[in-house]
């Protein structure tokens, strides 16, 4: 055992005083003693109790000189004196018939004045002593007399006191709590067995090497009390009842073990027990409010008096288990349920997410061959068109090869354009009269019937390269806005739409091998088209025509294409992926197509919302951020690498 002066100076600490007591230390250190004792009346107190508590020596006075090195006790050799207490000396032992060390403790077994020799309150209690296993109390492998004197036959723990393994402050706050609570589980098992250690302090818990704790002096000082009930027990550490006479008992030890680590964690001892002595009792402790809330709750509990204490060690350590987490466990309970709750909202919005754009891009998938279909549905009105009664005449008429190689007069060309004109004006043309959009020129580009303006004819088409593509036997179909419409010479059956796209599709038209001439038509794509692709696609379809034109929605920009985006559409907010059209052999007009999926409000508001996520992700990195600073400032984390040494 390692002797050191408590924190306040002017004071001896007891074990000093007991090694005075028997004859230990220097001539040097025995006068300082003296000296000290002799101005302080406090320490002359504590010299006083001491005297009327400790056991006393035999008539060979085996008990107040260390025993030389090779004494034998029973098959033990002593070694070294490696400590002393006020209930005996501690010698480093060797056990031959099991080759190991050990450490042996010898106790005097006579008290002055009492009635009863305690001996055999001693022995009974050693014994009980040695039947509790758990690792957090040192092992006794014997117990034995030699004359008068007791010994026990412990564990050798090579280490240090608790005192000295502790740390004062917030820094070592962690270390220090886990060192009392491996200390209170060893109390708390004696508890359960039935036996009350009676003087539990700082000095008879040991920490070795290897890191765990053990409580040491079990019971020793309560079997001395019950043989003379006066003052036992470490004064700074006694439970007001026991200044009353009242004997030692569980609340005893829980109110030792809260004043001892009040003192580990403060760095000093409580004021209100530094100058306790027999005719001074401790006043009531208050536990400083600058520790953590539930450390102060533990301890306050654990100093009050015997009926308010805490019902057993296990309830206390259950409490010093919470102390020691650097938030309460409600607090990391809620942190998981909204690390869950964002986490299930994020892992929902990714499932929803892919749905969509799988869904966005099939429709995508789908679309050029819909407009494929409609290019083909157009064909196919072009041709029944020309092969109603009297069209393909007409349209030969007005190719007259004999006007076209001027063999016929001016007057008879004109005359046949009229006839021409007059003919196609009459005829049903199924599925074209009905276009916003419909024109018939020759083959020599002259318009035979446009059908806005149905009294003209005979004017030159207009110059459009889906005309002369027309007219070289090559299908074309296109995109126009209201601003490219106002730069062409060619009349609308309905007024310019700002916001819509005609559809135009040109046709020639030839018989056998003569070309007779083409067809042009056209649709807006709000009567009908969009919502046909829509439904057959299965998404809202939004086109922009070459020359920045809009049908379906309207974007300041164009989104970038071939990406999933979330967009406003219409004031509703919606998932968009964008197209491009036009590609060689495709059959579809030059532009760009998006697929427009509008979000339900269970999609776009509520829990599954972009913001509500995002504010929760946010909400995790701020709760994560706190949770993190309160574990490195608790220095909670750092312990857990060590906590199964220190238990």
């Amino acid at each position: 055992m390692t002797v050191s002066l408590v924190p306040d100076p002017d004071c001896l600490d007891e074990n000093v005083v007991a090694r005075h007591l028997s004859g230990e230390g220097t001539e040097e250190e025995r006068g300082a003693v003296r000296a000290h004792i002799d101005v302080c009346e406090r320490c002359r107190e504590l010299l006083s109790a001491l005297v009327r508590t400790l056991v006393t020596p035999d008539g060979e006075g085996t008990g107040r000189r260390a025993l030389p090195r090779g004494t034998n006790l029973g098959r033990y050799v002593l070694l070294d004196a490696v400590g002393r207490g006020g209930m005996g000396v501690v010698y480093a032992a060797f056990d031959p018939e099991l080759d190991r060390k050990v450490a042996i403790k010898l106790v005097r077994a006579t008290v002055e004045g009492a009635g009863v020799p305690p001996r055999v309150q001693l022995l009974a209690e050693a014994q009980a002593i040695a039947r509790l296993s758990h690792p957090n109390i040192v092992t006794v492998h014997d117990v034995g007399t030699v004359g008068s004197e007791l010994f026990f036959a412990m564990e050798y723990v090579k280490g240090e006191t608790l005192r000295r393994a502790q740390r004062a402050g917030a820094a070592g706050l962690q270390r220090t709590l886990g060192l009392y609570l491996a200390a209170g589980e060893g109390l708390a098992a004696a508890h359960r067995s039935g036996i009350v250690h009676g003087d539990f302090k700082p000095e008879n818990v040991l920490v070795g090497e290897d890191g765990r704790v053990r409580v040491t002096d079990f019971g020793l000082a309560r079997a001395v009390q019950e043989a003379a009930p006066r003052f036992a027990g470490t004064p700074a550490y006694m439970a007001p009842e026991l200044w009353r006479g009242q004997p030692h008992d569980l609340r005893t030890d829980q109110y030792a073990f809260c004043v001892a680590l009040l003192e580990a964690v403060e760095g000093k001892r409580p004021p209100e027990v530094d100058q306790a002595s027999p005719s001074v009792p401790p006043n009531p402790i208050a536990v400083p409010s600058h520790l953590p809330p539930r450390l102060v709750r533990l301890l306050s509990r654990g100093l009050s008096s015997p009926e308010h204490r805490w019902p057993s060690m296990d309830a206390l350590l259950t409490e010093l288990r919470q102390a020691r987490l650097p938030f309460r466990r409600s607090t990391a309970a809620i942190a998981v349920l909204l690390f869950l709750l964002t986490g299930v909202l994020f892992a929902q919005n990714a499932f929803i997410s892919h749905r969509i754009h799988q869904e966005l891009r099939s429709a995508a998938e789908r679309l050029p061959e819909l407009f494929r279909q409609q290019s083909e549905l157009i064909d196919l009105q072009v041709n029944a068109g020309v092969r109603a009664e009297g069209v393909l005449s007409a349209l030969g008429q007005a190719s007259n090869m004999d006007a076209a190689l001027g063999l016929a007069d001016d007057e008879s060309r004109e005359g046949q354009l009229a006839a021409s004109h007059e003919s196609l004006r009459s005829a049903d043309l199924p599925g074209l009269k009905g276009r916003d959009a419909l024109l018939l020129a020759n083959y020599r580009g002259r318009v035979i019937l446009n059908q806005a303006e149905p009294g003209s004819f005979g004017t030159a088409a207009p110059a459009l390269p889906i005309l002369t593509d027309a007219l070289e036997e090559s299908p074309g179909d296109a995109l126009w806005s209201a601003a490219t419409l106002r730069t062409l010479p060619l009349t609308l059956v309905h007024p310019l739409r700002e916001d819509d796209l005609l559809f135009v599709s040109s046709r020639p038209v030839v018989r056998g091998q003569s070309m007779l001439g083409l067809i042009l038509t056209g649709a807006w794509v709000s009567e009908g088209l969009l919502a046909e692709l829509g439904r057959a696609a299965g998404a809202r379809v939004v086109l922009r025509a070459p020359d920045g034109g809009w049908a379906g929605a309207h974007w300041a920009a164009p989104p970038p294409l071939g990406k999933v985006l979330r967009l406003d559409v219409d004031g509703e907010s919606a998932e968009v992926f964008g197209i491009r059209l036009g590609a060689p052999g495709t059959r579809t007009p030059a532009g760009d197509a998006y697929l427009v999926h509008v979000l339900s409000a269970d999609e776009a508001t509520g829990l599954g919302s972009s913001r509500v996520r995002w504010t929760l992700l946010a909400l995790c990195a701020l709760t994560a951020t706190w949770l993190l600073w309160r574990v490195w400032r608790s220095g909670w984390l750092a312990t857990l690498r060590t906590e199964r040494n220190i238990s």
